[in-house]
């Protein structure tokens, strides 16, 4: 705890100093300001006026808010070489980007797996179902926004732990055109074209292309195509329009990564001596070599589109009306297991105890196993109506929003996996070596069956911000929900294609849920630079269980019901209570600082214990197991200290600690609960710690050289629920070096992973994903 102790006391002693340099000075006042754009967060600071925040789409400063917000502009992912959200996320305390499969990201906040992904203020729903798919690459983004805290009664089911908002690039009437070309390490070629301005009348406009090819440092070729576009503008004094069109084709390697670790401790055969422990890799293994099979692939393709219309009718009230739909097609296969051949007889060199019973492990070839093959289809509709303004009542202002929202969520998901008819080849039997992989044959696909499923959700809410007086704010909000939905799998395809003939309503199984939840806060500005905050709320997440007669079912308390197929609900759902307390400090452009205590707590916890077939006990188990039975809470800070000490160098640091743990579990015949009480939460580091740094000379011979380095910090990550498997902990240091040339051109060196690293992110399984080593990019962009 050194390290955060340090940075508190720092943190601390910089505002105090502070405050008594500024005891004194005039107060500014507040004035209602307007503002056109419909985002989840907009920071803008200026020496004339205060920080505005759109967060809660109440347009009033930063620093009348019971929130926490970080934000990353597009000049910081621009100056650092990010295009990717698992680089992003390093510079967002508190956040964490798992990457598994090559490509599916899932993202957590402040402990919890399941945080709502928005892009342009737009839930993407398959957030609160599956939080695990590919990102679009940043090129058109304007900035990626972080809520954290009791968010649930603006966005909805499932927002535990925060939101994060992907910001794209509005149309603009100002002429501008950046194009930028970048090659680096491993055939890395990234090409980005992006224009906009007045097109015509009222009509602006901004437009945004990306093309990026790279082999891969493991052979991991990749290729992203992508393309947006905005238009929208003011049709008169009163009425606003926004449209957003954007669409993607990327193509991934899928990665199953090194082979596996070692499944127990391990013996030789001749002389009974341990050979490695338990976990140990396997030494010699070569990290630039890739395993997955010759037949691999996956594809993401993806079209959205949304209108906004906004009418002001004065101060008092604006409409605003925002409808968006987005087509996602995740295409995906891999051979996704790497498996020692193993035998009872004493004929390889090595073995391990399972239990009484020797097993013979051959540490120089693999087996090739789980040949994969899905595909995820999901259209989604979301519209949002929403009456927001200002009023008085008396001396007290009013501010106010209120809202409905409506999200249908159509996901039909195909699947081949009837190995030997699903999936055919010589590769399905595949055999390889350790040390030298190679082809292992070719495999061909065909889908046999598929799941369908279907989302409603209707959400209605209202909040208000008080302005008591100068010094005292009062928040206060409330939502329902009402969700539904419903499932069908096992559906039979057409000639092995991703298509069925739609079964009657009457065949799906359906469950559905009611529920409100509700958000408080206080805010208390003693002086003018600091605010002082704490806000409480509740939320809620669906469970979208349905019956099975292959299932049995344990409550929270551990005992088995019995509900039927009727049953419209068989679980309650998720629930929780966060609280939060904080401080917000902003002196000009000079220094800001952020400063958060959280506790979360969710009850309700859902897991399956057991699959039908397992041995437990002695008894082979005829029906899969699965029960809500546990309790989990995390808590923890966070802190952001921004420092402009001269013109042209900025300096930001982030620090985060997350201690999420399960309390409390129920146990039962088949899950021994008391190994795992006090278990912290898989995927979710303690500690996390980042600096960033830009300087650019603006006067002199040098004008135009910048500089840029980051230092990012990663704390032990628990793999799994009993904790017995990690990713270790390890730092990173990325570094850059420009010149901007008379001819508006600017010429980047970037150097990331500068004292070469050697580390583990992301694994598939017990198969671990060696880490990047040190690579460069070369850019040159023009702007206008």
């Amino acid at each position: 705890m050194k390290l955060p102790l340090t940075l508190f006391f720092g943190l601390g002693l910089t505002l105090t100093t502070t405050l008594h340099a500024q005891d004194g000075q005039p107060k500014r006042e507040y004035t209602n300001f307007q503002d056109t754009t419909f985002q989840l967060s907009e920071i803008s600071v200026t020496a004339k006026r205060p920080m505005q925040v759109e967060v809660m789409k109440l347009g009033v400063p930063a620093a009348y808010l019971p929130v926490t917000t970080n934000t990353l502009p597009s000049r910081l992912l621009a100056n650092h070489g990010i295009t990717n959200i698992q680089d992003a996320a390093r510079f967002l305390p508190g956040v964490r980007v798992q990457t598994s499969y090559g490509a599916f990201q899932q993202i957590s906040i402040r402990g919890f797996d399941h945080s709502i992904i928005m892009v342009d203020g737009v839930r993407d729903e398959r957030s609160s179902i599956n939080n695990s798919y590919p990102f679009m690459d940043l090129t058109s983004v304007e900035r990626i926004e972080l809520l954290k805290g009791p968010a649930s009664v603006l966005y909805g089911q499932s927002a535990v732990g925060g939101v994060l908002n992907i910001v794209r690039k509005a149309p603009t009437a100002q002429q501008h055109v950046n194009a930028r070309v970048a090659y680096g390490s491993y055939q890395n070629l990234q090409t980005t074209l992006g224009f906009g301005g007045r097109l015509f009348g009222p009509i602006n406009y901004s437009a945004n292309f990306n093309y990026q090819t790279q082999d891969g440092w493991r052979d991991n070729a990749m290729r992203r195509l992508s393309g947006y576009l905005a238009l929208g503008g003011k049709l008169s004094e009163a009425d606003e329009l926004d449209i957003r069109i954007g669409a993607l084709r990327d193509f991934y390697p899928t990665e199953i990564g090194l082979p596996d670790v070692m499944p127990a401790d391990i013996y030789r055969t001749a002389d009974d001596t341990k050979a490695y422990d338990r976990g140990d890799m396997l030494p010699g293994l070569d990290k630039k070599a890739r395993y997955n099979s010759e037949s691999d692939f996956m594809y993401n393709r993806n079209f959205n589109a949304s209108v906004m219309w906004r009418h002001t009718f004065g101060e008092a009230a604006r409409l605003t009306d925002k409808l968006s739909y987005t087509y996602d097609d995740i295409d995906y296969f891999g051979t996704e297991d790497l498996a020692y051949l193993t035998s009872d007889k004493p004929i390889y060199k090595h073995y391990y105890k399972s239990g009484n019973r020797k097993v013979y492990i051959n540490l120089d070839s693999l087996r090739y196993d789980f040949p994969l093959r899905f595909e995820h289809i999901a259209r989604t509709w979301n519209n949002q109506l929403e009456l927001n303004g200002r009023f008085a009542t008396g001396s007290v202002k009013h501010n106010y929003l209120g809202g409905y929202s409506l999200i249908g969520l159509y996901r039909n998901s195909f699947s081949g996996y009837d190995l030997g008819q699903d999936v055919y080849g010589p590769g399905l039997t595949g055999q390889g070596s350790v040390y030298n992989p190679h082809s292992i044959g070719w495999m061909d696909t065909r889908f046999s069956k598929a799941f369908v499923s279907r989302i409603y959700m209707h959400g209605f809410y209202l909040q208000d911000l008080l302005e008591l007086n100068e010094k005292l704010k009062v928040l206060l909000a409330g939502r329902y929900d009402l969700y539904s939905y419903k499932r069908l799998s096992g559906v039979p395809t057409i000639d092995g294609r991703a298509e069925f003939d739609m079964p009657a309503d009457s065949l799906f199984t359906h469950t559905a849920t009611g529920a409100f939840s509700f958000r408080t806060g206080l805010v208390y500005i003693p002086v003018q630079p600091l605010s002082l905050f704490a806000s409480v709320g509740s939320y809620f997440k669906p469970d979208n269980t349905t019956y099975s007669e292959d299932t049995r079912y344990f409550d929270r308390n551990g005992q088995e019901f019995f509900p039927n197929k009727d049953s419209r609900k068989i679980f309650d759902p998720e629930r929780g209570i966060q609280v939060e307390a904080g401080a917000r400090y902003e002196l000009s452009e000079m220094l800001s600082a952020d400063f958060s205590l959280f506790y979360i707590n969710r009850e309700n916890e859902r897991r399956y214990m057991a699959d039908k077939g397992d041995v437990i006990n002695g008894e082979t188990l005829d029906k899969d197991v699965v029960g809500q039975v546990g309790r989990m809470d995390s808590r923890g800070f966070d802190v952001e200290l921004t420092y402009r000490p001269v013109r042209g160098l900025s300096l930001t640091a982030g620090y985060g600690y997350t201690d999420a743990r399960l309390r409390k579990i129920a146990t039962n015949p088949y899950l021994d609960g008391e190994n795992l009480v006090g278990k912290r939460y898989a995927y979710s580091p303690l500690h996390s710690f980042y600096v960033y740094a830009d300087y650019t000379i603006r006067e002199g011979v040098l004008r135009g050289l910048g500089f840029n380095f980051d230092v990012t910090y990663q704390d032990e990550v628990y793999r799994n629920f009993s904790n017995t498997s990690t990713f270790p902990s390890y730092w990173m240091t990325d570094a850059s070096i420009s010149y901007r040339l008379p001819n508006r051109v600017r010429l980047r060196l970037n150097v990331n992973n500068v004292f070469n690293t050697d580390y583990y992110n992301q694994a598939l399984g017990s198969q671990y994903v060696p880490g990047m080593p040190r690579n460069f990019l070369i850019s040159a962009a023009y702007s206008l």
